[in-house]
C-alpha cells in the first residue's frame, strides 16, 4: 500500500486501511470498513489526531499515519505482557519439530494429523498428502481465536491454499495486508507472512530486513515443500505480504498474561 494522504471524499483501498486502523487503535470505534471516508471516518480520524498531539484536521498525512502504524492500542507502553497477535506465534514455536513422515503424510503424528484436518481439503478421501504450509497457520489461527477474545469478528480459517489464504480469507476479513516494502507499516510479533513463492509463516521477530518465521512443511534449505515445522530466518526481499488480524476488543493486562499461558 502507497502512502496516500487521505481526506473526506477519498474512497477504495486506502480508506479500508484506513478504518482498520481506527477500528484497532480505539475500542470506542467502530466504523463500518466500506472504503468510503465519510464524516463518521473523519471524525473518526480528528479523535485520533487529538490524542496523538496532532493537528485534528482531518486529513491522512505522513504524520497520522505513522502515528497509527507505531500505536498499540490495547497494551499499555509500560507493558510487558504480549500483544493479541504475537500470542500466534507463540501457539506455532509449541509445534517446532512437528514431523512428517515423507511426502506430505502425517503418519502417526497427531500433532499433524490436526494440522491437515484443520483445512478444507480431502484428496482421494483423507486428509493429508498436499503441501501443509497454509494448513499449518489456519491451524495457528484456530488456535488463537479458541482463546483470545480479542478477534471476535473472525472466521477461523480452513485454506489448504497460500494464495485463498491471502487474496480470499484475508481481504473477507478485513484484515490489515501490506506488502514488504511499505513505509507505513512494519512487521511485527504475530504478523502472518506470505513469500514470493507460495509459502506462507508466522514472523515470529524482526531485526531490520531479517525475519525470523515459524513455518510448517519446511527444511533446513527453507523449502516450501520440506517436512517439518521450523524456524527459519529470512530476508525481507523475498517476502510478497504481511496480513494483520483485525483487534476489536480490548482486555486486560491480566487477562493478557493468563490467555497466553493458556494458549
Amino acid at each position: 500500500m502507497s502512502q496516500i494522504t487521505l481526506r473526506k471524499g477519498s474512497i477504495g483501498e486506502s480508506v479500508q486501511q484506513l478504518q482498520k486502523l481506527l477500528n484497532a487503535y480505539n475500542k470506542n470505534t467502530a466504523l463500518i470498513v466500506d472504503g468510503d471516508f465519510g464524516v463518521a471516518t473523519l471524525n473518526a480520524v480528528k479523535r485520533f489526531q487529538q490524542s496523538k498531539g496532532l493537528t485534528p484536521d482531518g486529513v491522512v498525512g505522513p504524520k497520522t499515519w505513522q502515528a497509527l502504524s507505531l500505536g498499540t492500542p490495547i497494551i499499555p507502553a509500560a507493558s510487558t505482557a504480549p500483544s493479541p497477535q504475537g500470542l500466534l506465534a507463540d501457539i506455532a514455536a509449541k509445534y517446532i519439530g512437528t514431523k512428517e513422515t515423507g511426502n506430505n503424510k502425517a503418519g502417526d503424528s497427531k500433532a499433524l494429523q490436526a494440522i491437515f484436518k484443520s483445512d478444507s481439503l480431502v484428496v482421494n478421501g483423507v486428509t493429508d498428502g498436499y503441501p501443509w504450509c497454509a494448513a499449518f497457520v489456519s491451524f495457528c489461527v484456530q488456535k488463537l481465536l479458541n482463546y483470545s477474545p480479542f478477534f471476535p469478528t473472525i472466521i477461523p480459517p480452513r485454506e489448504a491454499s497460500v494464495s485463498r489464504f491471502l487474496n480470499i480469507w484475508a481481504k473477507n476479513n478485513n484484515c490489515l495486508i501490506f506488502p514488504a516494502s511499505s513505509t507505513i507499516f512494519t512487521p511485527q510479533k504475530g504478523d502472518i507472512v506470505v513469500f514470493t513463492f507460495s509459502h506462507i509463516g508466522i514472523v515470529e521477530g524482526v531485526n531490520g530486513r531479517m525475519i525470523t518465521t515459524i513455518e510448517g512443511n519446511t527444511n533446513d534449505a527453507g523449502s516450501r515443500e520440506g517436512s517439518v515445522v521450523a524456524r527459519k530466518i529470512r530476508i525481507s526481499s523475498i517476502i510478497k505480504s504481511y496480513i494483520r488480524l483485525p483487534v476489536s476488543i480490548s482486555v486486560s493486562t491480566s487477562r493478557m498474561e493468563e490467555i497466553s499461558r493458556l494458549c
